[in-house]
């Protein structure tokens, strides 16, 4: 299983790459960007912006919060393309003799999810150490804070990599994208069924403000709930890498094992 783990790292070879650069940029840009907002034009325009009443003080660390957020969250989204693996192992053929391997399918499928589990746990301790250091050099969150959103983003990206791989094995070779797509969709359509009221009173309050005086909280409420019920998430996260572990080992067992 070893080997399978260090095959699947080697499909991700480009993308380790690619996280080594971006991660060296996040850490150069986040650390500019709060001394920005805590001493520089940030700050001079966050006062300018209450001086005028353009926006409040909680809007204004809020907005400042989402972009610093924004930032820490690109090493986790890096190595969160799943699909690059089974198109790598579709190019080099490996599907011809996975079925004569000697290991079941079984750990065939859990070396997939923990190489790419073993990845986001990665680059979720790089922004937790980062959020720590960023902390210290600005009051505009909290490391709990960050810690908070953190983990709700990894858990996001991490449904979705439990449901590309699901529809990359249902699918097979060359529907990567199509597994892609499949996947936002799953997720986009779940967020739109467990919060039809939230978006119904957003689409209400931008339909029948007439004179530019949108009460901005509503849209803080998103930033609210990842930040501080960041738990609900990572167990939903937990259940839907459970189901879709299950679910692929069923299908590939139909398709005799080929993965």
């Amino acid at each position: 299983m070893k080997g399978l783990i260090l095959k699947d790292i080697m499909c991700l070879k480009s993308q380790l790459k690619t996280f080594t650069f971006i991660l060296f940029g996040v850490i150069v840009t986040s650390i500019l960007f709060v001394l920005s907002a805590r001493f520089g034009n940030l700050a001079q325009a966050g006062r300018e912006m209450l001086r005028t009443e353009q926006a409040s003080d909680i809007d204004i660390k809020n907005l400042a919060t989402v972009a610093l957020v924004l930032f820490m969250l690109l090493p986790i989204a890096t190595v969160g393309d799943t699909a690059n693996v089974f198109q790598a192992d579709g190019k080099a053929g490996f599907y011809r003799v996975a079925g004569a391997f000697p290991l079941p399918v079984k750990k065939r499928l859990f070396a997939r999810f923990l190489t790419i589990y073993a990845l986001f746990g990665l680059g979720t301790l790089i922004d937790l150490v980062l959020a720590l250091v960023l902390s210290n050099l600005t009051d505009l969150i909290r490391f709990r804070d960050f810690c908070g959103i953190i983990l709700s983003s990894a858990s996001v990206m991490s449904i979705y990599s439990a449901l590309v791989i699901f529809f990359c094995i249902l699918l097979g070779y060359g529907a990567q994208t199509y597994a892609q797509i499949f996947s936002l969709l799953s997720m986009g359509l779940a967020l739109i069924l467990c919060n039809l009221r939230y978006f119904r009173n957003l689409i209400k309050a931008i339909l029948t403000d007439q004179n530019g005086a949108l009460d901005l909280g509503q849209f803080w409420q998103p930033l609210d709930f990842i930040r501080e019920k960041f738990w609900i998430l990572v167990l939903i996260a937990a259940a839907v890498s459970i189901a879709s572990f299950a679910a692929s080992l069923q299908i590939a067992l139909r398709k005799r094992g080929v993965i």
